[in-house]
């Protein structure tokens, strides 16, 4: 018991000793015609205003798609309490017609980032994974992002926890690499196909990867600042 505890200490000492700010909710949906769906979205501020949206965006999965029309709504915020309010403030499937009949709803979910990170327009690239220390992970990911920024790059690299995703996000993590085009994401690639010194970081990771469900490559934008 006395081990149990000490360790349950540990774990909570390691989570909260690398605690970032903000946090973020997503809707998944399947859009019927995905441009004309984001310029309504561009045009109805009053619902971020209602969930007191810090900044809200769409990401539109360019590769590996699921099915056609494939992207999410995100909305950030300044913390887990003021993201999981939101459930609370506003129902999703309750949303004017306007915006219903452009869209079936697949599921939401909320996620909370395990490094510093800001929400960044242009190519994602989006790793679904199973880590047996999400912790641990995320730090690399830090150390990677820098190395390769070090390298005469701008990367932004993110580790995010998901909660309340569902049978399809439960037990996942989500890796993040963000560059302003997908060029520019092809740059760093062939040096790491090339074996660039700070390859090994990546390769140091793996340890804590058990599985790499998913992959996809996303274009997002921002759509409301507060």
């Amino acid at each position: 018991m006395k081990r149990y505890i000490l360790m349950s200490i540990l774990l909570l000492f390691s989570i909260n000793s690398f605690s970032v700010p903000g946090a973020f909710t997503t809707l998944m949906v399947d859009a019927k015609d995905i441009d004309r769906y984001v310029d309504v979205l561009k045009n109805s501020n009053e619902i971020f205003e209602v969930i007191g949206s810090q900044q809200a965006g769409v990401c539109i999965t360019r590769s590996g798609n699921s099915y056609p029309g494939q992207m999410f709504v995100y909305n950030a915020f300044n913390s887990l309490e003021e993201a999981m309010a939101v459930s609370e403030l506003y129902d999703p499937y309750k949303a004017p017609v306007s915006l219903n009949r452009l869209r079936e709803i697949k599921y939401s979910a909320t996620f909370k980032p395990l490094v510093e990170f800001e929400a960044r327009d242009g190519f994602h690239q989006l790793f679904m994974l199973k880590l047996n220390n999400p912790i641990a992970f995320a730090r690399k990911m830090k150390e990677l992002q820098n190395a390769i920024n070090d390298d005469g790059h701008d990367i932004m690299i993110g580790v995010f926890a998901t909660i309340a995703g569902g049978p399809i996000e439960t037990g996942l993590s989500h890796l993040r690499m963000i560059t302003d085009t997908g060029a520019n994401m092809g740059k760093i690639l062939d040096k790491y196909f090339d074996n660039a010194s700070w390859s090994q970081i990546w390769f140091d990771a793996q340890e804590y990867v058990d599985e790499d469900v998913n992959e996809t490559i996303e274009f997002c934008e921002t759509i409301y600042t507060k």
